[in-house]
């Protein structure tokens, strides 16, 4: 996944075709098509999965990580703070993962939150020149890493990307 987020980064802006394009040169099938789009929305490759979330300048969201939380565990609020755990666990891996790889000099920490108004349990966040590259576990049990222009992806109070 790094030369692809080496890729989105090197982009000037973060349009949907252009995200659409670097995700299948780098070998990612497109999996749905929003019909309000011009470009594929969801994708796949192996076991991780992309979003294409927006309009212009869109959020790339991977998800490398996912675990389904069952209602009917006899207490789910234990077994989700493991699945968090479990989550977290990873978390360290990948960002060293993305700090020894293409774009780890690259990588500019910043003492400002760069989460665009979204709440993870725990991430690490690093600008990239006009982009941000965020690697966090977010409540409903994944582990992403998500692409965005800095200043962009704010979401509002009901969560939807501004």
């Amino acid at each position: 996944m790094s030369e692809e987020l080496s890729r989105l980064c090197d982009l000037d802006r973060l349009t949907g075709q252009a995200v659409e394009a670097v995700l299948a040169t780098s070998g990612w099938e497109g999996e749905r098509r929003n019909p309000a789009k011009e470009w594929a929305t969801t994708w796949r490759r192996d076991d991780a999965h992309a979003w294409i979330q927006g309009d212009g300048p869109v959020e790339v969201e991977f998800t490398l990580w996912y675990r389904e939380v069952e209602d009917e565990w006899p207490d789910p609020d234990t077994y989700i703070d493991d699945l968090y755990d479990a989550a977290s666990a990873e978390l360290p891996r990948v960002v060293a993962q993305l700090e020894s790889g293409a774009l780890g000099a690259r990588l500019e920490t910043v003492d400002e939150d760069l989460t665009g108004g979204a709440d993870y349990i725990d991430h690490t966040a690093w600008r990239i020149s006009d982009k941000v590259l965020l690697a966090g576990v977010k409540h409903d049990v994944q582990l992403v890493v998500v692409v965005r222009e800095y200043g962009a992806g704010e979401q509002d109070d009901e969560g939807e990307w501004l």
